[in-house]
């Protein structure tokens, strides 16, 4: 009876949105006649390929299958990898891993490609970099960082510039840190970055400036939805959280 019930349900959800899409009136005749089959079928056909053009649809699908299979990605680069030793494919593995939190090993892959005169692009420069300040290599990660070029797109640039700061605040350069926070915090998109640099203010004591980058974090974040949101939840509670701290 359940099976029924819910099998009508389907056939009855897919007519709706075939009326109210508009679509070929021929899927009409199987979705009547072939109930389970042409629902299926209407749902793959006209359904999916719309969902999945919705973003807030694919952020959760992709959520579901790192749940689901959180080995996906890292697999799939070992195998194209072991199939041809290409450095596009161990670039692949190296980013899978660093997506991933595995940055020693990350690590070891971009090194090799660094090694190679093909591999010594500023993009796996940068990637390499950031694994090393990450697994805490500091000074490293510092020495390939300033050797990059101030050139190229403004928001490669300004990321490049963002892990610059983050390497030098951990290696207790403060100061030089807050300086390229100052010139970039406007110019990158989320709420980490800001909060990043309220974070060293207040490291440094310089309570009013923090208080504004935490103002204007909150304000941006009221123009943003969940998914835009995403990940960077527990950062907007910690600029919450010390906003009104330092409003006591």
């Amino acid at each position: 009876m359940h099976f029924l019930i819910i099998s009508i349900l389907i056939q009855v959800l897919c007519i709706v949105h075939l009326i109210k899409s508009g679509a070929n009136r021929l899927w009409l005749t199987a979705i009547i006649f072939l109930p389970m089959a042409g629902s299926a079928a209407y749902f793959l056909v006209e359904i999916l390929p719309t969902l999945m053009g919705n973003k807030h649809v694919r952020h959760a699908t992709k959520k579901a299958v790192e749940k689901i299979d959180p080995e996906k990605n890292v697999r799939l680069a070992r195998e194209r990898l072991e199939i041809t030793d290409s450095l596009a494919n161990r670039i692949a593995l190296a980013d899978a891993l660093a997506e991933k939190g595995e940055y020693q090993k990350a690590i070891e892959h971009y090194r090799e490609v660094m090694a190679s005169r093909q591999g010594q692009d500023e993009k796996t420069a940068f990637k390499y970099a950031s694994s090393l300040f990450q697994d805490g290599q500091f000074g490293s990660a510092l020495k390939i960082v300033e050797k990059l070029s101030d050139g190229g797109v403004d928001s490669d640039l300004n990321r490049r510039r963002l892990l610059h700061a983050r390497i030098l605040e951990h290696l207790d350069r403060d100061q030089e840190a807050a300086d390229i926070f100052a010139q970039i915090v406007d110019k990158l998109a989320g709420i980490e970055p800001r909060c990043l640099y309220a974070a060293l203010l207040l490291k440094m004591n310089r309570r009013d400036e923090a208080r504004v980058q935490l103002q204007e974090t909150l304000r941006e974040a009221k123009m943003m939805d969940r998914l835009q949101i995403g990940d960077e939840q527990p950062i907007l509670d910690w600029a919450k959280t010390q906003l009104s701290q330092l409003s006591v």
